[in-house]
Parts: structure tokens; C-alpha cells; sequence
């Protein structure tokens, strides 16, 4: 019996090791890729987002344009929402867009609490880029229960690092598990969060430039 009981104790502080070292080398990793959005003022991408909310999927292709301090153009070019097109204003909280198809002569501007402005897990625009979701995993980070290892493995057919986090707070996220990548830079290419166990958001940042030249007025949805 005692054997049995140092054998798993033994398991448990190897364990808890691993992970240590593993939360060690993720927060490299995102340290890493926070030095390279302290200098992004603006960056643009083909942003594929696949979500998934019960018996309900929605797969899009955006066109994406971010722009410091915190202005988004998203144009579907792709997908079951195309031709619609949103404008996050940093300033106003509000958000400008057109739907597609026979709507799309109809410009609204809502609030981020309004429905319309919102996939079907609830997720608005301003929760779409870079410096959200990296701020929301150091955030997950900081929770002692949750686990975390790195490595290495193929996104999308491209060899990347990865950051595995496990026993997220579902409540407060969304989500109960996240698989991160990136590329040999440590620049975030996708990710996938999952609830318990299944994909229900799959994120491919195609195309990306940093730093081209936008404008505030370019950016609008008129």
C-alpha cells in the first residue's frame, strides 16, 4: 500500500514539474510575441474563423485591418456572412457595418451588448485581435488549477511551437481548453478552443502584414 501511494506521489510531483516548466515556456513564448505587438501600430490578414455553438457552425473568411489603439474593419470575403463588413471605433465603444446580401444598403450602428454585432458564441470584434487574446492567456495563465504543456507540431500543414492549456475556467472564458500556435518568430498564426474536448473555434490568421500604412478614415464602413 505504501508503495502504491509513493508511486502515485511520485507521479504527481513529476507532474506538477512538467507543467511548471511547461507555464515557464509558454510565458516565453507570449513574452516574445508581446515584444513584437509593442511595436505593431497596425497589422492586416485573412482571418478564417470557424465557430461552433451547439447544433450550429458558422465558417467565414475576413478580410482583417487592426489599427492602434484599437480601430477594426472586418469584410467577410468568404463564407456564410459574405459581404457583410463591421468598424470597431476605439473611441465610441460602437460598432458601424453593413450585412450582406439584399441588407447591405442598411448601415447600423450598435452597441457591442447588441446581438447582431456578435457570433454565435456571443464573441464581438473587439474581442477579435491580436492583444485580446493575448492578454486573455496571460490572464488564463495566472490561474494556479490550470495545466499547460509546450512543444512542437504541424497548424494548418505548417510546423509551429504550441502552447496547450488545459482545466480552463469555462464560466469565465467560454471555453474550457486552448491550443495555441506559432510560427518561428513566436508570432500568433491560429489557435483552437475546445469545450470539453470538441472545436469550437478554429482561428487561421492568413496573409498577415505588420505596420502597413492605414488610416482611421480608410478603415470606415460607409
Amino acid at each position: 500500500m505504501k508503495k502504491i501511494f509513493l508511486f502515485f506521489l511520485i507521479l504527481s510531483v513529476l507532474a506538477t514539474s512538467i507543467f511548471s516548466q511547461s507555464k515557464e515556456e509558454a510565458l516565453k513564448i507570449l513574452n516574445s510575441y508581446k515584444t513584437i505587438l509593442d511595436t505593431t501600430e497596425t497589422y492586416t490578414c485573412i482571418l478564417h474563423e470557424y465557430v461552433k455553438a451547439k447544433n450550429k457552425t458558422t465558417d467565414n473568411f475576413w478580410d482583417y485591418k487592426f489599427m492602434k489603439p484599437k480601430y477594426i474593419r472586418m469584410e467577410s470575403i468568404k463564407g456564410d456572412r459574405l459581404g457583410s463588413k463591421a468598424f470597431f471605433d476605439y473611441k465610441t465603444k460602437k460598432v458601424t457595418g453593413r450585412q450582406g446580401g439584399i441588407l447591405s444598403k442598411i448601415k447600423l450602428t450598435l452597441d457591442l451588448s447588441n446581438s447582431l454585432v456578435k457570433n454565435i458564441r456571443g464573441i464581438t470584434i473587439a474581442q477579435s485581435d491580436w492583444f485580446y487574446v493575448l492578454n486573455r492567456t496571460l490572464d488564463i495563465l495566472d490561474d494556479s488549477i490550470v495545466e499547460v504543456l509546450t512543444g512542437e507540431s504541424k497548424f494548418k500543414g505548417i510546423q509551429s511551437k504550441f502552447i496547450h492549456i488545459k482545466n480552463i475556467d469555462f464560466t469565465k472564458y467560454g471555453f474550457d481548453e486552448t491550443k495555441m500556435f506559432f510560427d518561428e518568430n513566436n508570432l500568433l498564426v491560429g489557435f483552437y478552443n475546445l469545450e470539453k474536448g470538441e472545436v469550437v473555434e478554429d482561428i487561421h490568421y492568413q496573409n498577415i502584414k505588420i505596420n502597413t500604412f492605414l488610416t482611421i478614415d480608410s478603415l470606415y464602413v460607409r
